[in-house]
């Protein structure tokens, strides 16, 4: 890819920071031509127990900071990205190559996150505070940060993977981010601008490293633990963290499943299940990978998504506006997705669309590509695809839908296409995911980012978005205070006066909730009152 803003100069300034490690050097290419763009260190494992002793310091001043300090500095970080815009994208397609498209979205979630982390980190400094039972007691509870996270990011996101390290560093944190040596170049433009912000230089260490061996030669000097990345890397990182009784959080291996009824809106339906299955080539945490579509429709929608995509998803050069599917990270990503399709066709399932990979364009690109009705002995089945794939499945009754979730280890966002509430309320209590978005792809996840999102089962126990998503990396701490006289007594026998007021106080305060508070009358009250929200907004 041919950038204007972007130079070899620009690359070299980039990897200098990174040439205090001892490691070996490895290249950084252009993703669409395989050029090579600069040569970055790596970190050897002495390296990074060095790292250890630099983020102490600086966590201490981060922490002095307090809440709204470094809310601040997270003001000031969101203001420089727009400085940086064009370079940010440019950079993004280069490293990771995305299309325009995917790589203005990655610009927009940066942007995005920074400003509502800015918001809640402030709500972390309003403390929790009440009233004891007994008279005079009061109570205030604290969020106090971990001390030094560890967290491990993914190399399909070399700009906004600063999104997790700023969940842990607006609780108060330092980080010591293990990076690919192909993603490390992003991570070091983003330090950059939060050091320009007014965070300390040594509070976010970014260490790349081809393996995770650096990474487990400091896990018993980390408070916590976070890995992106595959289920078989949390595995590993996971039994190191259990070893040393080190927290651990992981954002792992994801299904996300969409599910068309017959009563949607078939053209909504069709773009959004076409722009969430070939986002960055399907290689992003929301990327639909099967679709469940009603019987009744299914072959109407299997034609109509099929030239929705060959008109609309277009792969071709990353220097054109019109290419809408850019190249997958490496070469041996498109030989897996050609391994996968090839697979299932031999199984019996339905080549629909593409189904080859593009060598005339790079080593990495492949064809946009749909499959249907695919047998369940398929290698696809029940696996993350991780490009530019999806596969259409036939179903009578949602319940079919409820019980392949139900049985799946890995489902994660579940886009449901319904006009009934009735159908609406009922899956949700059913479905066994994530999150649930209803009429829209992924784009709603983008933008109510105050709505948390948490892994469950193999995906990993991780948040995402939402003020849950600080509050993980951040460790309660109450203090309660006695005003006026102690509720200590001179005689320690049992009955003495201290005891008796205790027991009256109490007893006082569990009459009082009995006769208002927790009434039938109350109760009805309170059901009725949700009972016509519900009728009003609706389920969501």
């Amino acid at each position: 890819m041919h950038s204007d803003v972007l130079d070899d100069r620009f690359f070299a300034t980039l990897a200098e920071v990174l040439t205090w490690m001892h490691g070996p050097r490895k290249d950084v290419l252009d993703v669409e031509s395989g050029r090579l763009l600069t040569r970055v260190a790596t970190a050897s494992p002495e390296d990074a127990q060095e790292s250890l002793m630099t983020v102490q310091a600086a966590q201490v001043v981060w922490t002095e900071m307090g809440f709204y300090g470094r809310a601040k500095v997270l003001a000031r970080f969101s203001q420089i990205v727009w400085k940086y815009q064009n370079e940010m994208v440019a950079l993004s397609q280069m490293l990771s190559g995305k299309s325009l498209i995917d790589a203005h979205e990655e610009f927009l979630d940066i942007l995005s996150t920074a400003k509502n982390i800015k918001y809640s980190s402030r709500m972390l400094g309003k403390y929790r505070a009440g009233r004891g039972v007994l008279p005079g007691s009061r109570w205030r509870v604290y969020q106090r940060p971990l001390g030094i996270v560890g967290i491990f990011t993914s190399p399909d996101w070399p700009l906004s993977s600063i999104n997790d390290v700023l969940q842990a560093i607006a609780a108060g944190n330092a980080v010591i981010n293990f990076v690919t040596p192909q993603a490390a170049l992003g991570a070091v433009l983003m330090h950059a601008m939060l050091v320009d912000a007014g965070m300390p230089y040594g509070l976010w260490k970014i260490i790349p490293d081809t393996t995770s061996k650096a990474g487990r030669a400091v896990i018993p000097g980390l408070d916590m633990v976070t890995v992106l990345g595959s289920e078989k890397l949390g595995r590993r990182i996971s039994r190191v963290c259990q070893e040393y009784r080190v927290p651990f959080k992981g954002f792992l291996q994801v299904l996300n499943v969409g599910v068309i009824c017959e009563d949607c809106r078939f053209d909504h339906a069709v773009r959004a299940m076409a722009r969430a299955g070939f986002q960055h080539a399907g290689q992003t945490v929301n990327s639909a990978e099967v679709i469940w579509v009603q019987e009744s429709i299914f072959d109407y929608f299997k034609l109509a998504l099929k030239d929705f995509v060959s008109d609309q998803v277009t792969i071709g050069s990353l220097d054109s506006a019109e290419t809408t599917l850019g190249s997958m990270l490496t070469p041996r990503r498109a030989q897996t997705i050609q391994e996968l399709v090839d697979d299932a066709v031999q199984r019996g399932a339905e080549l629909v669309l593409g189904g080859s990979t593009a060598p005339d364009l790079g080593p990495s690109f492949y064809e946009p590509t749909i499959l249907a009705r695919v047998p369940q002995d398929a290698m696809i089945c029940e696996r993350e695809l991780h490009g530019p794939l999806i596969y259409l499945q036939p179903f009578q009754d949602l319940t079919e839908v409820s019980r392949f979730l139900g049985t799946s280890r890995h489902s994660y966002c579940i886009y449901l296409f319904t006009e009934s509430e009735f159908m609406m309320r009922d899956f949700i209590q059913t479905a066994n995911g994530a999150a649930v978005i209803i009429n829209d792809s992924y784009m709603s996840l983008y933008s109510t980012w105050q709505a948390p999102i948490q892994g469950i089962r193999s995906t990993g126990s991780g948040i995402r978005h939402g003020l849950e998503s600080i509050l993980q990396y951040s460790r309660v701490q109450s203090v309660a205070r006695q005003k006026g006289h102690p509720w200590i007594s001179n005689d320690l026998q049992p009955g003495n006066r201290m005891e008796r007021w205790s027991f009256f106080s109490s007893r006082a305060a569990v009459i009082a909730s009995i006769l208002f508070t927790d009434t039938v009358i109350a109760y009805a009250w309170r059901n009725l009152w949700h009972h016509i929200k519900n009728r009003v907004n609706g389920p969501v």
